[in-house]
């Protein structure tokens, strides 16, 4: 056996783990990858015995074809020497033996471990792999509650292909278990069939979980003895002692346990699917994972009978409809609408970018609403007043959906970029695979996701996980396979201006434009809705033709976002009534305000005015803007934050504009036209001394955007021709020592601006618009050498860059204005954390190639903010749900389907 520190192949021994009948096992790093692997090395007599080599490795080839979030992987079978080794999986955590030895594992806790487990098992068992060693030493427990299941069928890869059995043999394979007839499996946990000899199918397993859901509730194996002998007696002829489980358990699971563990395989559950069912219904079960007292069921139903009879005493009223949600009036139904407000301090996650926030969806029985706040995923239950919070969500998921039962949610992960679901009930979320950045999805009968990611398209993927399957490669957001399963409608966003809707046959037929709009959804009416410029319209479809049957109609104005149940419940988020600025002026009598992380508002008491270009001073106690009507002139004003006092800084005709604060707070750069193109000024920040010229260039226009940290140089956007129309933006840098030497630092055939350096003067973040018309990305360079790399941040669309005071953190704008933080590294090379969402910002936005309307305060905690003529607060800003019951009978009173 191997030493620490020797290597195998490329295999670098760091640690023993363990030791099994099956060889020991080591952590080991892999050098040619860089990661960190398990390794089990296999007994000598194993490597001489060339038959047997070669079954293992026709064996080791189907268990690596296993690919499941509870199942551990298997990497390869190598040799080394005479040493023959498997690589897998590294997987950190205790066993559940482990876990185990220290107690009792609560109820809910070991049922949803279980349930991990029997997914696991139901994965292997539908591509042919019994595991036959299952047992509480071959499951292991993350530090986040996360199963990997593993050994999975090395038994019989182990043991090789023949049926004869020593029974003098440990059931338990160890190096002295060198005979191939050997039982397999561990003998506290071995079925019947195996203990006996025979041959064995999936419901050994079944066994066995059987065994390990005993074992984790009562804290003792099911079946005991003194020596091998002995438990395989007890085994085959003795009894379970089921008393040894908690009293109050749920019975179902006393039901489950029972039928795992038939002596007589032909009683036993013949799929380990029946098993994972009885521990979903439990833990999906609203009276909880324990059996309640006779008088409790009756407290209950008297409650649930005295709740029917005072809903049907106040049905009449707005508030009934909340309370009473699962009352449906006969037939003709009733339509009624009520609405939901979020809990104070939750806050809509807005799938932003592309204007599709995906923050809710309805159950398919219309019984259920979940939605996506900053805090996690929240569950609406028709027969709850309040939301629960779904334990086990991370903060800030996205694109919601429902399985086909209503019992699992499926969502986006934008924190580590993987497709995940999860249980309504709560639990350890399961990774299904990676998605780069989700903007709607849909769980099918037949457990199959659909999905956009806007890097790589409509993709389609396993529920149990996988690698995802491309069905249409393009810029695309909420797609749904139409009835019959052989076309799919989806939303094309490849053209920022403007979103379309589009229907292409599968797998690779012609794309058809149906119009302008996004999140199209066929409902089982016969109807297709989308939305465009906030109104849902309805038009009657024909899905074979792919044919609208008449004009589309509006049906509800001012939403932002709708999901439709197939019973038809709609549930959506409305918009804020914002006023319309005055017709002169985009920027016209706007007002400032703080906003932080979670989109809380603060009102600064500066009057309104023509603001644009918002920018802090160093040290956080001014505010350089640019004040006026660009048709006439604009200035260079302060606000001091303390006094609260607006100063004038700059008094010559024509437009001083995009002012910049030096690194000490003593000077500010700026652009100014008063000499005909605009040109790079600069002038001392407290009003003293004359304005100075610091550069021109014939023919161009320059624009300073940042000063670097050390104060040395100042980077400016270099435009050619007509500012208002040109497509040629460049990004040049301005030397302040010695002679003041210019140079460009990016010029490339695409539109390159609003530079940025990072304070530590080691990075610039730019937007680069690669294509007229479309949006661009935020993208990052090192500074000032900025060809030795290239890094593209956003996707989806950002602009407006602006980097926190520590270098950690970028901030951008999304296609939607909504405040994005993405936290940075550079320890040594450059690198990047998944995009996160703020709040959405109701604020001055920015258009074309134009400067940043935004500013972060050096505390990193709030943002400076112009607040546009007429608009709510943040604050303000409706947090709720707007929910129609019955709506499928408004819809085909008003848009009857020919």
């Amino acid at each position: 056996m191997p030493e620490i520190g020797q290597s195998l192949s490329h295999y670098s021994i760091t640690a023993k783990i363990g030791k099994g009948g099956m060889g020991e096992v080591y952590r080991a790093k892999d050098q040619k990858l860089g990661r960190d692997v398990a390794i089990k090395v296999l007994p000598e007599e194993f490597a001489r015995d060339a038959d047997r080599v070669a079954r293992f490795q026709r064996e080791a080839k189907l268990l690596a074809s296993l690919n499941h979030p509870n199942i551990a992987g298997i990497h390869g079978l190598e040799e080394s020497g005479e040493t023959q080794f498997l690589v897998m999986e590294l997987i950190e955590g205790d066993t559940l033996a482990e876990q185990i030895k220290r107690g009792r594992i609560p109820v809910e806790e070991s049922l949803k471990l279980a349930l991990q487990i029997t997914e696991a098992l139901e994965a292997a068992h539908e591509k042919g792999v019994i595991h036959r060693d299952l047992k509480p030493a071959n499951i292991k427990v993350t530090s986040d509650g996360k199963v990997k299941v593993l050994d999975f069928g090395l038994a019989k890869a182990f043991a090789g292909d023949r049926e004869e059995v020593n029974l003098s043999n440990s059931p338990t394979l160890s190096n002295a278990a060198t005979q191939q007839g050997v039982i397999l499996g561990t003998a506290a946990y071995m079925s019947p069939e195996q203990a006996r000899g025979k041959a064995v199918d999936k419901r050994a397993d079944i066994w066995a979980f059987g065994c390990v859901l005993f074992e984790m509730l009562a804290g003792r194996v099911a079946f005991r003895g003194e020596d091998v002998s002995e438990i395989l007696a007890s085994v085959i002829k003795g009894d379970l002692q089921l008393d040894l489980l908690p009293e109050d358990l749920h019975p179902r699971v006393r039901e489950a346990i029972t039928r795992c563990l038939q002596k007589d395989v032909r009683r036993r559950y013949s799929s380990i699917t029946a098993a994972r069912y009885e521990i979903e219904q439990v833990l999906a079960d609203p009276g909880g994972v324990f059996a309640a007292p006779a008088a409790a069921l009756e407290n209950r139903s008297r409650a649930r009978s005295a709740l029917k009879w005072i809903a049907a005493v106040v049905a009449v009223g707005l508030l009934a409809a909340a309370v009473v949600w699962k009352l449906r009036a006969p037939e003709p139904r009733r339509v009624t609408r009520f609405e939901y407000s979020l809990p104070e301090g939750q806050q809509f996650n807005i799938n932003s970018g592309v204007n599709v926030g995906h923050t809710l969806a309805v159950s398919p029985d219309g019984g259920q609403i979940v939605y996506s706040t900053n805090k996690g995923l929240f569950l609406r239950s028709e027969e709850e007043l309040e939301a629960k919070i779904i334990q086990g969500t991370e903060s800030n998921p996205q694109s919601p959906f429902f399985s086909p039962d209503g019992k699992w949610i499926g969502y986006w992960s934008q924190g580590d970029s993987k497709l995940k679901k999860i249980m309504i009930n709560g639990g350890a979320a399961t990774a299904l695979c990676d998605a780069g950045w989700v903007y709607g999805a849909i769980w099918y009968p037949g457990n199959t996701i659909v999905f956009s990611d806007v890097q790589k398209g409509i993709m389609r993927v396993s529920a149990n996980g996988g690698a995802p399957e491309t069905l249409i490669k393009a810029r695309t957001a909420t797609p749904q396979i139409l009835p019959g399963g052989e076309s799919v409608i989806f939303t094309d966003i490849s053209a920022a201006q403007q979103f379309r809707i589009m229907v292409q046959p599968l797998p690779s037929g012609e794309q058809k434009v149906l119009g302008a709009g996004f999140h199209p959804r066929y409902l089982p009416t016969g109807h297709l809705t989308y939305i465009l410029q906030n109104t849902l319209y309805a038009v009657p479809f024909d899905p074979d033709t792919y044919e609208m049957k008449g004009g589309p109609v509006p049906v509800i104005e001012g939403i932002d976002y709708q999901a439709v149940s197939d019973s038809g419940t709609l549930a959506y988020r409305p918009l804020p009534k914002v006023a319309a600025a005055p017709a002169a002026s985009a920027s016209s009598r706007r007002t400032l305000v703080w906003v932080d992380r979670l989109g809380n508002e603060e009102p600064i008491p500066a009057p309104p005015d023509d603001y644009a270009y918002p920018q802090i001073s160093p040290e956080g106690t001014r505010i350089a803007l640019t004040i006026g009507a660009l048709q006439q002139e604009t200035d260079i004003w302060i606000w001091d934050i303390a006094r609260r006092t607006m100063n004038r800084l700059t008094f010559e005709k024509g437009h001083d504009v995009q002012s910049i604060w030096s690194p000490d707070g003593k000077k500010i750069a700026f652009a100014s036209t008063r000499d005909g193109a605009l040109n790079l000024y600069w002038k001392a920040a407290d009003g003293t001394g004359k304005d100075e010229k610091l550069l021109s260039r014939p023919g161009r226009n320059l624009i300073p955007y940042s000063w670097s940290g050390d104060g040395k140089s100042i980077v400016v956007a270099d435009v050619g021709g007509n500012v208002m129309a040109s497509s040629e933006w460049d990004i040049g840098v301005l030397s302040l020592e010695g002679e003041r030497t210019y140079k460009l630092l990016v010029k490339e055939r695409f539109t390159e601006v609003q530079p940025q350096v990072s304070p530590d003067g080691r990075w610039i973040a730019y937007l680069l618009n690669e294509k007229e018309g479309q949006l661009g990305d935020i993208y990052v360079r090192p500074f000032p050498e900025a060809d030795r790399g290239k890094w593209q941040v956003s996707t989806g669309g950002g602009s407006s860059p602006r980097w926190s005071t520590d270098s950690k953190e970028l901030f951008y704008l999304r296609g939607d204005n909504s405040m994005i933080s993405v936290a940075v590294g550079s320890d040594p090379a450059f690198s990047f954390g998944s995009p996160k969402t703020l709040f959405r910002s109701i604020y001055a936005g920015v258009s074309g190639s134009s400067g940043t309307p935004y500013d972060i305060h050096p505390d990193g905690k709030r943002f400076l903010m112009m607040k546009l003529p007429g608009a709510p607060s943040t604050a303000a800003n409706p947090q709720k749900i707007n929910i129609v019951l019955n709506w499928f009978e408004e819809l085909k009173q008003r848009v009857p389907a020919k």
